[in-house]
């Protein structure tokens, strides 16, 4: 406690001291006092500084004054010379200084003062490379290399060296973090890719393997056949690698495994057709459960077969109806194939099971738009927003419908409302824009609906000039008198 007590009297001490604080005072020799008992304080215990220095630095921090701050540290580590906070905050304000040299020097002494923090060395050595010493960057592994057992240390080095393209160093170093630690799949899968970065295929087959005879869990499988699809198409000896599935799947009948690693070769090998029948041979062994039906479904809608991604679907929903979401789905699906009429009962049994769900009656809403239904889809957007009152973009969307179709006063009249009710500033600032666009689009209809055409306008006579003398109109000419024929 009276420690504690000596923490915060010295970090208000020292605040008032470097940031005086309007109206506060202080004559010189009480502030000469007050600091020279607390360096007397200070001998006794120094770590006591350490709250005050770091409230003080993070204040230069905020005023943007990192020199102020960087010279606090280097007059902190005088007195706690290797405090690796400390250290480690002034070599970050070196190295966004890029005062690379005085970086690299502070993050050696923490090396020193700390030699199990890896990181300290991870960071030693990027100083290293952004000032362009990459000899004093490796340097920093190499040392570190010959005296470590710790296969953590192994995996870092392993990173920087194929950080700098030395794929033959990475891969030994990287061996030897599996050799320290031979359980660490992460290793193991690390190894793996850097065979593949360096073209080794054989060594990287041999991981994969490896990872087949012995991984405990169904992922660590599922990885592996994958790595090995990529390794056999990287040599293009795809139908190699597939007699050898076919045959994993003659002998292992119900092993799901067996069946999802060749349906995914033949997907890489853009055979679908074979890649689906895998599926469908799986389902008529007994592996009929949702997993192996939802990869068949997704293959199916994928590769374009819709007719069969329907009956898949229809079958899942068999399998689980309270999962709502697959009816959405299936709309949709039965809209890309263009079944609008089933599309449309399909949404509706959706809705049967989500009326509270406003996005739902949003989205319908869409389809029907897209559709060419207004009405209907002003409807699903009017039954949204009773649903979610707060939320007023599905107003939104009927005013757009309703300027569409040029019902501007309706439009304008929605979106006064969305003013009226909004609490969000964009969304007010989003339906006034669209007001003014429809104020230019009514003030242009208008000159063209007053307009009266020439010859109804009433004359207008001018009284500054007189009135001129009706022209003469001609009598019109009497015609022709006829003359009689025989039978007149």
């Amino acid at each position: 406690m009276f420690k504690r007590e000596y923490m915060v009297l010295v970090i208000l001490v020292a605040m008032i001291l470097a940031f005086p604080v309007a109206g506060f005072s202080a004559e010189k020799a009480d502030k000469d006092a007050i600091l020279q008992e607390l360096g007397s304080f200070i001998d006794k215990n120094p770590e006591v500084i350490r709250s005050a220095i770091f409230a003080m630095a993070d204040e230069y921090a905020r005023q943007n004054k990192n020199s102020e701050a960087t010279a606090l540290y280097e007059k902190a580590l005088k007195v706690l010379p290797n405090d690796e906070e400390f250290l480690s905050r002034l070599g970050d304000l070196y190295n966004r200084e890029e005062n690379y040299a005085k970086a690299a020097e502070t993050y050696k002494k923490m090396t020193e003062a700390k030699p199990n923090n890896i990181w300290n060395f991870q960071r030693l050595s990027d100083v290293y490379t952004r000032a362009g010493d990459k000899v004093k960057a490796s340097a920093v592994w190499e040392d570190l290399l010959k005296k470590s057992s710790n296969a953590e240390v192994f995996m870092q080095a392993a990173s920087f060296y194929s950080a700098e393209n030395d794929m033959e160093k990475a891969i030994a170093v990287i061996k030897k973090a599996t050799e320290l630690m031979p359980d660490n799949t992460g290793y193991l899968q690390t190894l793996e890719g850097f065979y593949m970065r360096a073209e080794k295929f054989n060594e990287a087959e041999a991981v994969c393997n490896k990872f087949l005879a012995g991984g405990k869990e169904p992922w660590q499988k599922e990885w592996a056949s994958s790595e090995l699809i990529n390794i056999y198409q990287r040599q293009d000896k795809l139908a190699e690698l597939a007699v050898k599935f076919e045959k994993d799947l003659s002998q292992s009948a119900k092993d799901i495994s067996a069946y999802t690693k060749l349906s995914e070769l033949y997907q890489r090998n853009n055979e679908q057709d074979k890649a689906i029948a895998v599926y469908e041979k799986a389902i008529a062994a007994g592996l009929d459960d949702r997993d192996v039906n939802n990869r068949l479904l997704d293959l199916c809608e994928r590769s374009g077969k819709l007719d069969k991604a329907e009956a898949q679907l229809k079958k899942i929903i068999g399998m689980v109806p309270q999962e709502s979401y697959l009816y959405e789905r299936l709309a949709n699906m039965l809209n890309v194939a263009g079944k609008k009429d089933d599309a449309k009962k399909v949404w509706e049994q959706f809705l049967a099971k989500v009326s509270t769900d406003a996005g739902a009656f949003s989205r319908y809403g869409d389809r029907l738009n897209e559709w060419g239904d207004a009405e209907g889809a002003m409807a699903q957007y009017r039954k949204a927003q009773s649903l979610d009152a707060q939320n007023l973009w599905y107003t939104m969307r009927v005013a757009d419908i309703l300027a569409g179709k040029d019902n501007l006063d309706a439009a304008k009249k929605e979106l006064n409302g969305i003013i009226a009710k909004t609490t969000d500033s964009w969304m007010k600032q989003e339906a006034d824009r669209k007001i003014k666009d429809i104020e230019v689009r009514l003030s242009a209809q208008k000159p063209a609906a007053a307009t009266i055409p020439e010859a109804a306008a009433p004359k207008v006579e001018s009284q500054a000039k007189p009135k001129a003398p009706a022209a003469a109109v001609p009598a019109p000419e009497k015609p022709a008198k006829k003359k009689k024929g025989l039978f007149q």
